[in-house]
């Protein structure tokens, strides 16, 4: 009988230490009380091995050892009763319980404690009932409270998860066995009922010590369960966030990229499609007159109108400032007309805050099939769009040949850029470089520049002016600066992923002074380089390898890592691989992309990683865009991945959300319903 209580003493203290483990980790009140419970159980079972000891060595009941050994022991089992209910509410409802509340649940079973060791002590007549109170009531009482424990989840916790299942048989058969033995003592007692109990009481340790275990793993099981279901509503909420657009909760540009990408893969061939781009003409105006709130308020209420007017359409959504998206089956002959009746519902005067404004909306628009270039479908419907605006606005108009970009040619979009330097019309977007243990490792820094009539602007439509007017050099510092302020911000959220990747051009590099600029930003921002890595391209390095060399040889004195940018695209060799001063390897997305030589480049790549891993290199993979990329790369023991599958570039906002998920161990859930 000794050794069974050991035995079951050993078994309910690995199960509290296991509970108190995953406490620790998950912050589940819970938990705690629950290994409090069993805890408290491990006490009163050793004590009952020792008060079996204590009678077998002729210690009489009223000896002060067996009083003190029998008040520790009712104590921890009416502990072990408490904190098994607390526990249960806990987890039910969520709440807990503050120092007061469980200063006054122990001395309420201290003082049931006392009275039990006192009660009937000293009375020869009395072994019985003594018997009743300290043995057949905790019974008793125990059994009631795990029937209790059983029933109460099962009406109030309705998920369906098997470590709950077992959980709730394992406290209704305990309970039910606890029961019963006490209702046999009270039949013993007070009806001189059978021998039945002197039967089971042998078999009661036998059954607790296999019934313990089982309770344990199913509440382990049953956390487990609990934070995947609660991991996967997170990611269901990020997914949520990185696909609609913050202020009108309609689906953003990369809710469009995923649309467009799922439809070339279902669409037959050549199947047409209308892109139609919206945007209130003159919006720039309305904002300097009536103030940014108030052209926030117009946004909003033409975004209703819009679902209000596309609802049932393929897609619809909002892309950036005002300009608005919808998707239309059929071919733009056809589509066109029907684009201009929403164009002119959407035009009907707006009422904000009790004043009524006539705002026109233009359109652009646009035919593609799924072999079409998405990105340059969209930038012909945003040519037409502009080109609408231009014309004086109130019309829709399809694109033509005959528009074409003023951008590299007119000196206007020359000054526009002169502009932009004083005016901050430049943006980061940031896109998340994720490690091969599914968690942001930094964020790659994307230059954007939101014009003041042409919306945002991505790189290849404003650097190539940049550079023939000489000026990369000029944005380069901007985004070092831009960079280590972003970074010092982002500490606060999350320090572990605080690191921004930043892309140098041939002409910085070369210059030869970006490292002095470095310096002064760490200074101001008291911020040390190594939280910005810089990439540069091996085409920018060939330019002159003597003077690009010992530039990255000083950035890297000051403690940043350099990254080597689409690597295969340029002089890629072997020779470069070892004598440039990188630390990490960006692998060109045409090695992912390319998919009439995709087994030569995953045999290229599965060559080339394990020898920059020997060189101490870092290994990241650029353009994953599906699950079966990703699944393939992953296999190559990578160590980073990057692409629109796991997350678009993101403003800075989105970014900082992201960033706040990351620091809560939710994005692995991401993985498993990311889009692609």
């Amino acid at each position: 009988m000794t050794a069974t209580l050991l035995f079951q003493s050993f078994s309910a203290v690995l199960i509290g230490w296991l509970l108190l483990h995953y406490a620790h980790i998950y912050h589940r009140k819970y938990l705690f009380y629950w290994s409090y419970s069993f805890f408290s159980l491990a006490i009163f079972l050793l004590g009952s091995s020792l008060g079996l000891w204590l009678v077998d060595n002729d210690f009489g009941p009223s000896s002060p050892w067996r009083l003190i050994n029998l008040f520790v022991i009712t104590t921890a089992g009416y502990m072990q009763i408490a904190f098994l209910v607390i526990g249960t509410i806990s987890l039910v409802k969520g709440t807990s319980i503050n120092k007061f509340t469980f200063i006054r649940i122990l001395m309420i079973c201290l003082f049931i404690a006392f009275c039990i060791t006192v009660f009937k002590n000293w009375d020869a007549s009395g072994a019985d009932l003594r018997y009743l109170t300290r043995i057949g009531l905790r019974y008793f009482t125990a059994g009631l409270a795990c029937l209790g424990t059983a029933i109460y989840i099962l009406r109030n916790d309705p998920n369906p998860i098997i470590g709950k299942k077992i959980v709730t048989i394992g406290f209704f058969v305990y309970g039910f066995e606890m029961t019963f033995l006490g209702w046999l003592t009270f039949e013993n007692y007070f009806f001189n009922g059978s021998d039945l109990l002197l039967y089971l009481i042998p078999y009661h340790g036998l059954f607790e010590l296999i019934l313990y275990p089982i309770i344990g793993v199913g509440l382990v099981v049953w956390l487990l369960e609990v934070e995947r279901i609660k991991s996967k509503k997170t990611a269901d909420q990020l997914k949520h966030l990185n696909l609609s657009d913050a202020l009108t909760g309609l689906p953003n540009q990369p809710a469009l990229q995923q649309f467009l990408q799922q439809w070339s893969l279902v669409a037959q061939s050549n199947e047409p499609m209308t892109l139609v781009l919206f945007g209130v003409d003159k919006m720039a105006r309305f904002n300097d007159g009536e103030g940014f709130k108030k052209g926030d308020q117009l946004l909003i209420a033409l975004a209703k109108r819009i679902d209000m007017l596309c609802r049932g359409k393929p897609f619809y959504g909002r892309i950036y400032g005002d300009v608005f998206v919808l998707m239309m089956n059929g071919n733009e002959k056809n589509e066109i007309k029907k684009a201009e009746k929403i164009r002119q519902k959407l035009s009907r005067p707006f009422k904000l805050s009790g004043q009524t404004f006539h705002l026109e909306v233009s359109a652009g628009v646009t035919e593609l099939s799924n072999t079409s270039d998405h990105e340059q479908a969209f930038n012909q419907a945003n040519l037409a769009l502009m080109f609408a605006k231009q014309r004086g606005g109130k019309q829709s108009l399809a694109f033509n040949s005959e528009m074409k970009s003023p951008q590299n040619s007119n000196i206007n979009f020359e000054n526009d850029l002169r502009s932009a330097f004083k005016n901050n019309q430049f943006e980061l977007y940031y896109q998340p470089i994720w490690s091969s243990k599914n968690r942001i490792m930094c964020f790659e820094a994307l230059i954007r520049w939101q014009h003041p009539s042409r919306g945002l602007l991505l790189p290849g439509a404003f650097l190539s002016m940049l550079q023939q007017m000489r000026m990369m050099i000029q944005l380069d510092y901007w985004v070092v600066d831009e960079a280590f302020k972003q970074a010092k911000a982002w500490r606060k959220v999350n320090t572990d992923a605080a690191k921004i990747n930043i892309n140098l051009s041939a002409e910085t590099i070369q210059d030869g002074s970006i490292t002095e600029h470095i310096k002064q930003c760490s200074l101001r921002h008291q911020l040390t380089p190594q939280h910005i890595t810089v990439e540069i391209t091996e085409n920018t390095l060939m330019q002159n390898i003597a003077i690009g060399t010992n530039t990255l040889n000083e950035l890297r004195e000051l403690g940043m890592e350099i990254a080597i940018d689409d690597f295969g695209t340029g002089y890629s060799s072997l020779n470069y691989l070892r004598s440039f001063p990188a630390d990490v390897i960006k692998f060109d997305r045409t090695f992912v992309s390319d998919q009439s030589n995709h087994h030569l480049n995953h045999k290229i790549l599965q060559a080339l990683i394990p020898l920059c891993h020997d060189l101490n290199k870092k290994v990241v993979i650029e353009g994953i865009e599906n699950q079966t990329q990703f699944n393939q790369l992953e296999e190559l023991k990578v160590d980073g991945f990057q692409g629109f599958y796991l997350s678009h570039p993101l403003a800075e906002k989105e970014a900082i959300k992201m960033l706040t998920m990351s620091k809560k161990s939710m994005v692995k859930a991401m993985f498993n319903e990311a889009p692609g």
